[in-house]
């Protein structure tokens, strides 16, 4: 018998709690109390314990009795947490009972990690107590990649605003065994527990793609770090992110009649001049360091790198200056420019330009006469003259959808060639696992497999990297624009797009194509 008074008897019955009613009119609310007395007691509904306390002379089963102690664990077992079902007088009268009770439930029930100390735990009846807390994986730092500092190839700017062609620290020197980057490797995580001490594995951290040019750079293991180094001394290169070093000819004079033209693979310092009628070819950067610029000279052509020219140029309508990358030279005059970005300190004079992107100073300079086409974007302070001396500026604008369709073309390829090196690893473990026994055709088999796979694979890393190229161009792409800072004179023809203008009057400003029209 709980309680026995005029109203009713509540009875417990094993787990079960009936309540028998003798009469009518015992008030729901001060049932509370009981609840409260006996933290035990776990009331079905409220609607059933109405009517129970309504319907005399019959006997209800209104509720269950709860363990003294009960135990919930969360469903991912990072949580065991404890119900006291006592008061709170019982609990402090017997406290250290309750305690060691609890503690035992909890082993019983193979909590047996992250246990929490039970006596610093506040109690309130009906409340859970943190019994136990699981420890959660951590995943592993990720692969960290740090490159040597390649310095920006811009002309600095004075404080006036122009730019300064003069000094550009164009060549980065490199010697054999030099330090050009590393790579520390993902690292493992820390493993979690839960409370019932199952370990929780933790992921390993992201990895990442170290890029370099693997003819000039060597990756080598050095205190648990992947370290590159130059193979050869030379002149630092960055082509489209890929880190490497070209092989250097330094011209302490001129390119003339004593040396001849050159045609050289890697990069070329000329601390004179290349006089009228020759060439310096090279696959790297070419950097003509004489104040006095080049003269006629036949051409000047990097298939891989930039093109610096200190001094300027006076082409006589026959030079030709090509680069894979940028140009940068002080003035230009009846030449040819073809690069990736075109940057000039004073004026263009009666030049052809073709490039991504023409920069001709902002605060003074000039494009006079010529023909000046761009994909991107081109600037300058002045363009034409008085004399409304013909100069046609043109950008393009970037074709996305081109380079979606090169981009997938490049995917396709770099799948096939994956599958390639797979194929062939699957051939060549039973080569690999005879190691030193092979001879003969064997072994020239296994070897030219060797090759294949490895050729494969460069191929694939190039594939990789011309993709994320292309991936970023239509990242980066912006509308075409054309900024003059100063003076755009008549007989200007301004062109973006298939939208061209010719100027009838002086004007000035950025003009690019605004819905549909060419904002001239």
């Amino acid at each position: 018998m709980l309680i026995q008074n005029d109203y009713f008897d509540l009875v417990l019955e094993e787990k079960t709690v009936i309540l028998r009613t003798k009469k009518n009119g015992f008030p729901l609310k001060s049932f509370d109390e009981i609840t409260r007395e006996h933290p035990r007691l776990k009331i079905l509904s409220f609607p059933v314990l109405r009517k129970a306390l309504t319907d005399s002379e019959e006997e209800h089963i209104i509720g269950s009795w709860l363990p003294m102690i009960e135990i919930a664990v969360s469903s991912d077992k990072m949580l065991a947490q404890l119900y006291i079902n006592v008061s709170t007088k019982e609990f402090e009268e017997n406290k250290q009972e309750i305690l060691k009770q609890a503690e035992k439930e909890l082993d019983d029930a193979g909590i047996i990690y992250g246990r929490i100390a039970l006596q610093n735990e506040a109690f309130k009846p009906g409340e859970p107590i943190n019994a136990a807390v699981g420890r959660k994986p951590q995943k592993g730092a990720d692969a960290a990649i740090t490159y040597i500092e390649i310095p920006e190839r811009r002309p600095v700017i004075r404080e006036d605003g122009s730019a300064d062609y003069f000094e550009m620290n164009f060549v980065t020197p490199v010697k054999q065994g030099d330090w050009l980057g590393e790579k520390i490797s993902a690292q493992e995580g820390i493993d979690g527990k839960d409370v019932l001490g199952n370990v929780l594995p933790a992921p390993r951290g992201d990895d990442e793609k170290i890029y370099y040019d693997r003819k000039s750079v060597t990756d080598e293991e050095e205190m648990g770090k992947i370290v590159l180094r130059a193979v050869h001394g030379g002149a630092l290169e960055s082509i489209d992110g890929l880190i490497g070093v070209g092989k250097q000819l330094v011209i302490s004079g001129d390119v003339g009649p004593e040396t001849g033209s050159i045609t050289f693979d890697g990069s070329v310092v000329v601390y004179g001049t290349v006089l009228a009628g020759f060439s310096v070819n090279a696959t790297g950067d070419i950097s003509v360091e004489g104040n006095e610029g080049i003269t006629n000279a036949k051409e000047i052509q990097s298939s891989e790198g930039d093109v610096y020219i200190k001094g300027g140029i006076f082409g006589g309508g026959m030079t030709i200056v090509e680069a894979q990358g940028n140009i940068f030279v002080k003035h230009a005059n009846n030449c040819k420019l073809y690069g990736k970005e075109v940057h000039v300190g004073l004026y263009l004079l009666g030049s052809e330009v073709i490039a991504e992107s023409v920069f001709i100073d902002k605060n003074r300079g000039k494009i006079i006469g010529g023909e000046i086409e761009a994909l991107i974007k081109i600037e300058c302070a002045f363009v034409g003259n008085s004399h409304e001396r013909k100069t046609i500026l043109r950008v393009k604008g970037i074709d996305k959808e081109l380079i979606y369709t090169e981009i997938q073309e490049m995917a396709k390829s770099l799948k096939e060639r994956t599958g390639i090196v797979e194929k062939l690893e699957q051939h060549a473990l039973p080569f690999r696992n005879s190691g030193s026994h092979l001879k003969g055709p064997q072994a020239e088999a296994y070897e030219k497999m060797l090759e294949t796979i490895e050729s494969n694979r460069d191929a694939i890393v190039e594939l990789d990297r011309e993709i994320q190229v292309g991936l970023r161009k239509i990242k980066q792409a912006v509308p075409p624009q054309i900024e003059v800072t100063r003076e755009a004179y008549p007989g200007t023809i301004i062109q973006i797009g298939s939208k061209s203008s010719t100027l009838h009057v002086t004007t000035k400003g950025i003009f690019e194509i605004i819905d549909g029209v060419l904002n001239v």
